[in-house]
Order: structure tokens, then sequence, then C-alpha cells
């Protein structure tokens, strides 16, 4: 009798396969669960195609054509927002080219923007690329692939820029610099030599925020010798960031840093010419560096704006001159401050720059009436000066109606004439959104500018006096691209809406605060 024995080693050895056996059934067990994955995910898609053939395609795309407010249209789109598919992209990408609506157009671009899919991302795709005139949907519909890297993407976005429609040029190199597209650095350099000066400045915008070096020498260069003032203005916004530079937006702090760049022969990405004098100096307009080839100021009219306006000599003296109020002791009134600061302004700008007023209160007027802009002069100069001397000053606050007439100061419009119109809209106001077609709507507002401002790439800076619509003015500022200064008078208690761009400001006005809440 044989006796068997336990052999601990043998009992935890496992059962073994022969390698080609192991490996086939590794290989079925994976496919096994990639099968049953994607049926399931399969099915998940047939529901939900299903449910948007069924319901979407039916209920709200139909109702969607005959539905006449735009407000209504927004509601029903947002119906999409959870519904990521390809029959619900081609919808919306269909729905881009037609739509004339400023605010239906953006929340459809942020409901494409959250598809994930990569069945959605290919219906953009295919969309745009069948997307022929007008040229507005073209490149609002870019602004849908913004954050997406997929190699597709950046083959469209590079082809886009090449695109010789401007306003696509333009938006495929804002969204190339948004999403961080580093594989098309060499494609934005080549488009800072654009001759469309507004996708020369977009494209170096570009650039800083997707950071390297390359693009350094071409954008100092840009700095240095570019003959637009609005391209020039940029290229500084893009040094400083590319540069690492902190500074405050204030004209004193703007000329130290264009002499130290315009004598910097040992930086980093070498030589190049010394700014010329005539080019450098920047317009002080409440303290925003003002650089802009076409400028439109919009000027609030309304009644408030003969409310006083306190000033504090003592502390006006102390400031250096280049950043005190102009002409302070005459200041009695918000209306005098604005006259104080437009015609130093106008007096600082060089004469090849083309100036334009609007001003707006329950009705809207343009100087001058033609709607043609006029060379800075100093008859020019007068005569806008002559024209605010005459304006009058009272009823409420219609902002839309401002914005609109600055859009098409130039015959043609905000969107046909493109190198003609305004590179930059210079809004000021001091109170709410009362009056007009958009009254009490501050989005809709928003979304009108939003458009224009990226499609022609035109600069929005805004400057708010006292207690006025803070989260409206810093938004229309941001939207395009601009700078916001919320200006405040001797005592004023409203909250500075401005810190950011101000860590002077910012320092100082913590230090205040902390010694009021000390008593």
């Amino acid at each position: 009798m044989v006796r068997a024995h336990y052999n601990p080693e043998m009992a935890a050895t496992p059962i073994r396969f022969p390698g080609m056996l192991r490996a086939w059934l590794h290989a079925l067990f994976i496919g096994l669960i990639a099968l049953l994955s994607g049926a399931k995910q399969a099915h998940a898609d047939d529901v939900f195609v299903e449910r948007y053939e069924k319901f979407f395609r039916t209920e709200i795309a139909g109702k969607l054509v005959a539905e006449k407010i735009s407000e209504n249209r927004v509601v029903m789109i947002r119906s999409f927002q959870k519904h990521d598919c390809k029959p619900s992209t081609e919808f919306l990408m269909g729905l881009l080219s037609r739509e004339p609506a400023a605010d239906v157009l953006r929340e459809a671009i942020r409901i494409l923007r959250k598809y994930k899919r990569s069945e959605s991302v290919e219906a953009i795709l295919s969309g745009w690329r069948r997307m022929k005139k007008p040229v507005e949907p073209r490149a609002l519909a870019l602004e849908a692939l913004e954050g997406r890297k997929q190699p597709k993407v950046e083959a469209l976005l590079a082809k886009a820029m090449a695109d010789r429609e401007p306003f696509v040029a333009l938006a495929a190199c804002r969204v190339a610099g948004a999403g961080l597209h580093v594989g098309l650095r060499k494609n934005l350099i080549t488009a800072l030599r654009h001759k469309v000066p507004q996708v020369r400045a977009v494209a170096a915008i570009a650039l800083s925020e997707i950071g390297g070096d390359e693009g350094l020498p071409e954008i100092f260069k840009m700095f240095c010798t570019d003959k637009s003032k609005r391209v020039r203005f940029d290229a500084w916004r893009a040094l400083k960031k590319m540069s690492l530079e902190e500074r405050p937006c204030d004209p004193a702090q703007w000329r130290e840093f264009h002499t130290q760049m315009a004598t910097a022969d040992a930086a980093k990405w070498g030589k190049f010419p010394r700014l010329a004098p005539t080019l450098g100096r920047p317009a002080n307009f409440f303290g925003i560096p003002l650089l802009g080839d076409r400028i439109i100021f919009v000027i609030d009219v309304s009644g408030s704006m003969l409310e006083p306006w306190t000033i504090d000599h003592k502390v006006e003296r102390a400031k250096p001159k280049a950043e005190r109020i102009p002409n302070m002791f005459s200041v009695k009134t918000r209306w005098d401050l604005l006259k104080a600061y437009l015609k130093t302004t106008l007096g600082e700008l060089p004469a090849h720059v083309t100036v334009g007023l609007v001003t707006y209160q329950t009705s809207v007027d343009r100087f001058p009436a033609s709607g043609k802009m006029l060379k800075n002069s100093k008859r020019a100069g007068t005569q806008i000066m002559t024209f605010l001397d005459e304006a009058k000053v009272s009823g409420s606050t219609a902002m839309f109606e401002g914005f609109d007439a600055a859009w098409n100061f130039v015959k043609g419009g905000a969107t046909k004439n493109f190198t003609k119109g305004a590179d930059t809209i210079v809004f000021l106001t001091d109170g709410q959104l009362r009056d007009g077609a958009l009254k009490n709507r501050e989005e809709r507002l928003r979304d009108e500018s939003w458009r224009v401002a990226r499609t022609r790439g035109i600069n929005v800076h805004v400057v708010g006096l006292h207690n006025h619509a803070f989260d409206l003015c810093k938004s229309l500022a941001e939207d395009g691209g601009g700078l916001y200064v919320h200006f405040q008078q001797a005592g004023d208690t409203a909250e500075p809406q401005d810190l950011d761009f101000w860590p002077a400001k910012k320092k100082a006005f913590e230090a205040a605060r902390k010694k009021k809440k000390g008593r």
C-alpha cells in the first residue's frame, strides 16, 4: 500500500497552461469584456438617439423654427445640453448657420463645447466644413472646438488660420490660444504677419496663452515696429504675460515697461530696433493706456452725469503729474470729469489715429453725423468738445443703442467692413441698463457685445463711474478683450471692481478697510 504524503509546495502551485493556450484565454477574456461593455454602450447610445428622434427632433426642433422670441429659443435648446449624440450635434451646428440672435448662438456654442463623444466632435468638424456663407457663423462655430486636442481639430484650426476671410482666421487664432494647442504655435507665428491688424493682435495674445519662447522675437518686433497701435497694445499685453511681468495698467508703468523692452539689447529674444518715439506713448483715458488705430468713444449723457463729483485736491497733487485728474479745479460734476479726460486723451492721441463719438441716453447721437470717422487733429478735437458742450445731458441709460451705433459707425455695419470699422471701443457709464431695447436685460447686451467683439476682434474698454453696473461692465470688458476701470470719487463707499488691475490700489484699499475695522 502506497501512502500519499501532503506536500505544501505542490498545494500552493497553481494550475499552469501552456504559453499559447494562456495567451489565447487572456485574449478571449478581454474580448468578452469589451463585447459586453460595447453592447451596453451601444444600447445606451441607441436609447439616447431614439429619445432624440422621438421627442427632441419632433417636439423641440420643430417648434424652435416657429418661435420668434430668442429668449424662448435659448430655453428650448437647453434641452439638448445632456443629449450628447450625433443627431443633436448636427442639429445645433445647423442652427449656428442660420440663427441671427446672439444669445441663441452663444447658448448653442456653450452646449457644443460640453459634448465629449468622439462622434459629436466628428459631427462638429463635418458641420463646420459644410458651412459656406455667411462668414460670421463660420467664425463663431470654431468656438465649439475650444479645448479639444484631437489631431483632426488641430488640422482644421491650422487650415482656418490660413482662410482668406479674416473673421475666420481671427477666430481660429483665438481658439488655438484658449485651447492651449502647442502644436499650432508655428501657425500662430505665421499669423503674426497677417495683413489684417486684428488677426495679428489676436495671434500674439494666443501665443502668450500657450507660452514658450518661440514667438517672443516676432512679438517683440511687432511691439517695436508695427504700424498699428492696436497691434502694439496686444503685443505689449502678450509680452507682459510671456516675460512674467506683473504690472498695473496705468500709463506711467506702461512707459516704464516700454522703455525697458525697447532698450533690452541683452534680452533672451535678441536685439531689435529701438521703438520710434512717435509710435510710443499711449493716451491716458481714466488710467487706461489707450492704444488703437480706429477708436470710438461711447459716452453716457444721461441725467445722472450732472451729479456732483468730489475731488480731494491734496491727494491729487501728491500724485505724479501724469496720474492726476486733468483740469481738476474745474471739475464739479461727473460730466465735467468726462470732458476733462476726453480733451486730454484727444490731445495725446497721434494724428494718424481716426476717432468717432457716440453719446447715448434715451436717444443716441453721433459725431460726425455722417458716420465717417475723423483723423485726430486739433480741429477735430475742438469739434468733438464743442459737440459735447452742446449735448443735452438728460434722460435714462440706453446702453445697447450706444453700442449699436458704435458697431455701425462706419458704412457697411458691424459685419461687412472689417478693416474700416472701429478696432477699439471705449465705453463710459455711471449707471445701470435702464432704457432702450434691452433695458434690464444685461445678459442680452453682453451676448450682442460678445458676438461683435469676437467676430471683429474689437477691444472693448469700459470705464464705470461711481456706483454703476459693476458686473455687467466688467463682463463687457472681459468678453471684448479690454480693460475695465472703476473710477471713484473722494469718499466713495462703493467697492472698487478693478483691484486685479491695480495692485497698488488693492493694497491701499485693504489697509484702509483694516484700519476702519480696527476703530
